[in-house]
């Protein structure tokens, strides 16, 4: 197993673009690496999430990966951290440990950088890999899967205030200490890298948008998929009216907005299928609105998304606080037409009235309109599922993710030289 001493005195080679990437969590993310394979462009590859171990790799020179270290003292440290916090009373709790998970894992993989054109960093993990890279005359980025994370926290802190709950158990809840880091690597960086226009313009209000790129994301075409078509074109229909959401059950994502509507509309013979860990904070919001027609469904595995997705007629996603939201695209890939509001990134993916509706977030008259308008247009729908499948396969496969980076990844190739 090399040394990072050693590994420093790899010559790159010559007239070429070489990338280190450090992945996370983003599944979209997971065949980048091999793309950058193929391609001849990476160099190593760090395979970092806040609660599994952290593998480093790089090519093998058989066209495969090899894996050159791991780091169990991590693996360790966050189980042990995680596990003391939880169990600690709510009442003297303090917000969770991620700014210190990430800042080892920071460090630990820092140690491990080599020299190349690119390195391409996770916000919040990166902050001296990316000054070790800029060291090493790297082209260094940044990439943030949602809006500005300070633009996020206030919206889910308004969000609680609008229904008159606690914000501490939400997801937004990061620490002063967390944002600072975020902020630094955003100010430390050359590119920060987003995934749609909406998260776009929320980098571009906080002073970002000279160094702001869009890079829209993809989905995995081959494991989500449609229901079978029959004779006419026209896949099986469920014998209700099923409303499909895909997120964390909590007000940041807007589940306020759509119980309200939902209750106001009490279709017959239809149901709100809700997917995903239910926060704290929404038990007296699902106690006023929900009723028997809401279903909560937990946490589902990832092999069990593609048949949650089509089992329903319709995927919601109400939102106010989204980048480019991955469940409307797995919702789409699956043939399944879709309601969002235009804080999710639907705009770069949906066009209205074609794939799905969009409506402005945080309109609970608006998303009653377009859902009651879904229930009563069934042969519409069918029609918006395939149009939503044939849209994902034309511009949204992990392919088209992949070249889109890559492409990015050659026009910054020359920034430092050229500057």
């Amino acid at each position: 197993m090399p040394s990072p001493a050693v590994a420093y005195d790899i010559p790159m080679p010559p007239d070429s673009v070489s990338v280190t990437l450090a992945v996370g969590l983003a599944p979209y993310q997971r065949t980048l690496a091999s793309s950058l394979l193929r391609a001849g462009m990476l160099r190593r590859v760090f395979d970092f999430s806040p609660w599994r171990d952290i593998h480093i790799q790089e090519p093998d020179g058989n066209g495969s990966l090899k894996r050159i270290k791991r780091f169990p003292v991590y693996k360790f440290s966050t189980r042990a951290a995680w596990g003391i916090w939880r169990r600690l009373p709510g009442w003297v709790r303090p917000r969770p440990p991620a700014g210190l998970t990430v800042s080892l894992a920071d460090r630990l993989m820092a140690r491990w950088m080599i020299p190349s054109t690119i390195f391409h960093g996770c916000t919040a993990s990166c902050l001296v890999c990316l000054r070790t890279a800029k060291q090493q005359g790297a082209v260094t980025l940044v990439e943030s899967a949602s809006r500005h994370p300070r633009q996020w926290k206030e919206i889910e802190i308004e969000e609680c205030r609008r229904f008159g709950v606690d914000s501490r158990d939400g997801t937004g809840n990061s620490t002063e200490l967390l944002l600072r880091r975020r902020d630094r690597e955003f100010e430390t960086c050359d590119r920060i890298v987003v995934p749609s226009e909406a998260a776009r313009q929320s980098f571009v209000e906080m002073g970002y948008g000279d160094k702001t790129e869009v890079v829209l994301t993809g989905v995995d075409t081959d494991f989500f998929v449609p229901n079978h078509e029959g004779p006419n074109g026209d896949k099986e229909q469920p014998p209700v009216f099923r409303v499909c959401y895909v997120g964390r059950v909590e007000l940041a994502k807007g589940l306020g907005y759509l119980l309200q509507a939902w209750k106001r509309l009490a279709l017959p013979r239809a149901e709100l299928v809700l997917v995903g860990e239910v926060k704290p904070q929404m038990q007296s919001v699902l106690k006023t609105y929900a009723d028997a027609s809401v279903r909560l469904r937990g946490f589902l595995l990832p092999q069990e998304m593609p048949k949650c997705y089509r089992e329903s007629s319709l995927f919601v996603l109400p939102s106010p606080n989204e980048g480019m939201a991955q469940v409307l695209l797995e919702a789409m890939a699956c043939g399944l037409p879709v309601v969002a509001t235009d804080m999710t990134g639907a705009n770069d993916c949906v066009e209205n009235g074609k794939e799905g509706l969009i409506v402005p977030a945080r309109d609970v008259d608006a998303l009653a309109d377009a859902i009651l308008w879904c229930y009563q247009h069934r042969d519409d729908l069918r029609v918006m599922g395939r149009a939503a499948r044939a849209r994902i396969e034309n511009q949204f496969t992990l392919d088209h993710y992949n070249q889109r980076q890559i492409a990015l990844y050659r026009s910054l190739a020359g920034m430092n030289t050229a500057t």
